[in-house]
């Protein structure tokens, strides 16, 4: 389990997140949402042991993350950051590679193989040998997911759980792609590993999503599953404008139509 317990963080001078606590367990999908500037991707940052803590602590599977050495890290969670600037001309399968370097097989063939299945698995089979310059924003987003998937290819390791940090993973994606790496996610989930991923689409979180842990202004709101969460009172409370939530009449999953919007 990932542990979050009354962190907080300051940035350039300023607090930014002020004693944000969750659990993120294996075996779920847990979503961060809220607007623009809430604080989804510092506390993602701060999870995936890229910004020093203010106070509070963060674990994973009970390791403090203060105390694990880097490449500790690298074996337990895989990070997919909201944006990667790639300057040299590296082709694909050299980018989905990168993800080997904290443990491959040692035999290149057998790590184009394993970096060959993860370009399929996010529907880019064929596209090693391209350069990831020449690629959409939506194609180069897929190529870090599966450096990632290269990184954390098994959800369970050592008898422990491991786990997918995802910052905005369908962000630049069109809507069968969203649907094929959410689906990704949930199956990681499933194989008993744990997944934390920074939303902006509501529909999509409460499809996919265990637990949505909902942030305005540097703080947690509501927690817990999105049938829960999501509400007519807690969706104006913290994106400040009013929508109708309704559930769909076949699964009982929470929507938001924008049509119902009032600003």
């Amino acid at each position: 389990m990932i542990t979050v317990f009354d962190i907080s963080i300051r940035l350039a001078g300023r607090q930014v997140i002020h004693g944000v606590s969750f659990d993120a367990a294996p075996g779920t999908m847990t979503a961060i949402v809220g607007p623009n500037g809430s604080g989804k991707t510092t506390t993602l940052k701060a999870i995936s042991g890229e910004l020093p803590l203010v106070s509070g602590k963060v674990t994973i599977n009970g390791h403090d993350l203060a105390a694990l050495r880097p490449w500790e890290l690298a074996l337990k969670r895989g990070v997919l950051p909201q944006a990667t600037v790639i300057s040299f001309p590296f082709t694909v399968r050299e980018i989905v590679r990168l993800g080997l370097s904290a443990g491959g097989t040692g035999s290149d063939s057998a790590n184009d193989r394993i970096a060959d299945d993860a370009l399929e698995a996010v529907d880019l089979a064929g596209f090693a040998g391209r350069f990831y310059q020449e690629l959409s924003g939506g194609e180069q987003q897929r190529v870090q997911l599966a450096r990632v998937l290269c990184q954390i290819s098994a959800p369970v390791s050592g008898g422990e759980p491991r786990y997918l940090l995802l910052d905005e993973p369908v962000s630049s994606l069109d809507i069968r792609h969203q649907l094929t790496i959410m689906q990704l996610a949930r199956q990681f989930s499933q194989r008993g590993g744990g997944v934390i991923a920074v939303m902006h689409d509501l529909n999509l979180t409460a499809m996919f999503a265990d637990q949505m842990v909902m942030m305005r202004a540097g703080r947690v709101r509501a927690s817990g599953p999105p049938r829960e969460v999501l509400n007519d009172e807690t969706v104006e409370a913290v994106f400040g404008c009013r929508m109708q939530v309704n559930v769909t009449p076949m699964r009982d999953i929470p929507f938001v139509l924008p049509q119902s919007v009032t600003i």
